[in-house]
């Protein structure tokens, strides 16, 4: 084990979005938080930077340009090495073919984004300091 914060993989094109899933994580002290704007950036980070091998958890949002969140979810949970990776599926969509198909592709839990900012930013302090605080997460060698 280290005693280097976990890093919080946040794949969101939304500027504004990221931005306050930012500022709340970092007002926590208590993951380093990685931005990738589009889902194969997300993927490319996890499969060759230094995010490889540490105990990571990705927020991942589903309607993003390109790869969108439903196939990132799919390619993680369907590689070896990263299919136990926590993902953590945060949107804006409702709709129940979403969240089934979110769940049957592995997803770790699925919430989502409420339009008010105070409530946004409460609900990200929920789920990271789950994630992160109370959730013991694989480092792999």
């Amino acid at each position: 084990m280290t005693d280097r914060k976990p890093p919080l993989l946040v794949v969101e094109d939304s500027d504004e979005d990221f931005e306050a899933i930012e500022r709340v994580i970092l007002s926590l002290g208590i993951a380093e938080v990685v931005r990738a704007k589009t889902g194969d950036q997300g993927l490319a980070l996890l499969r060759t930077s230094d995010l490889r091998g540490r105990a990571v958890v990705v927020l991942l949002d589903l309607n993003m340009p390109g790869s969108d969140g439903r196939e990132v979810l799919r390619e993680i949970k369907a590689d070896a090495a990263l299919c136990l990776i926590p993902v953590i599926v945060f949107t804006t969509s409702s709709n129940p073919n979403d969240i089934e198909a979110c769940y049957r592709s592995g997803a770790n839990s699925y919430h989502l984004k409420p339009l008010e900012l105070h409530s946004f930013e409460t609900r990200v302090t929920a789920i990271a300091k789950y994630w992160i605080n109370h959730v013991v997460l694989l480092e792999k060698d």
